[in-house]
């Protein structure tokens, strides 16, 4: 049930209130409005008193609505959050704050996170470098590829998380653990590892040609079935497809990545 404002008002003492009021009656008549919400309406109280609120000026009417709850006024770039409350025998009474310097806070707090989120360097789960980070790497590996022509290959693994029956499991974060472990586990020291999206891998072998990157992912592919999971998912076995690409002359991270991806997708139909 709606609240209901049935006992007398002091209206001298709503006068100066922080919050616009308007108590309306039962035929949306505009019975008495306070200081403040003539202000908020940028109209005098004699310009509202008698007056139905379809006679108000459009922006008013916009303002004064009770949906949504918080209203965006884009012409003078400010926030309002409204409510109603019945007020004595089939009146309402209309509550109207600025809550501008509150939703600026708000979006300001947003951002700020955003960029923290932004300049996140680990992904949370594995601990591995995540996408930003490893976009650095390999703008290393291909600059010292292009200055001294240094063989590199880049490999997404891509971790298929389905039971062989087709249903998958609720949670994938244990199988993306087991298989970063995996994956790091088969890794020289110079070779690094990242989690590029939610279950693809990123894999950079510098001074690695294609002959040894295949040959890498023949062992991987070969071993994964031994990939030991933590109970209850070692009746579970993810499956994993490699997209290859050896960095040629004229190649740069973007184009390196494209023909990884493509590779990936020839090999893995996804």
């Amino acid at each position: 049930m709606e609240p209901s404002v049935t006992h007398h008002i002091d209206l001298d003492l709503l006068e100066d209130l922080p919050v616009g009021l308007l108590l309306l009656d039962p035929d949306s008549r505009v019975r008495w409005s306070n200081r403040r919400l003539t202000e908020l309406l940028g109209l005098a109280a004699e310009e509202l008193a008698g007056r139905r609120l379809s006679e108000l000026g459009e922006s008013a009417q916009r303002l004064l609505a009770t949906e949504p709850q918080l209203f965006h006024d884009e012409a003078r770039q400010r926030w309002i959050s409204r409510a109603a409350q019945r007020a004595g025998a089939g009146g309402r009474l209309l509550v109207l704050s600025d809550v501008t310097e509150q939703e600026q806070l708000a979006e300001e707090n947003a951002r700020l996170r955003q960029q923290v989120e932004d300049l996140r360097l680990t992904d949370e789960l594995t601990g591995l470098p995540n996408r930003r980070a490893i976009s650095q790497v390999l703008d290393l590996h291909v600059s010292r590829s292009r200055r001294y022509q240094n063989p590199l290959s880049v490999v997404l693994v891509y971790v298929d998380t389905h039971r062989s029956a087709g249903v998958q499991p609720l949670s994938t974060d244990p199988l993306i653990l087991g298989v970063a472990r995996f994956l790091r586990d088969r890794l020289r020291w110079v070779d690094q590892i990242a989690r590029w999206e939610d279950n693809i891998f990123l894999l950079a072998l510098p001074e690695t040609g294609e002959t040894d990157a295949r040959g890498l992912l023949d062992k991987i592919a070969g071993e994964q079935t031994g990939m030991t999971l933590p109970e209850p998912y070692r009746d579970l076995q993810p499956q994993l497809t490699f997209g290859l690409a050896c960095w040629q002359k004229g190649d740069d991270v973007r184009t390196l990545l494209r023909k990884a991806l493509h590779d990936l997708r020839t090999n893995s139909g996804i």
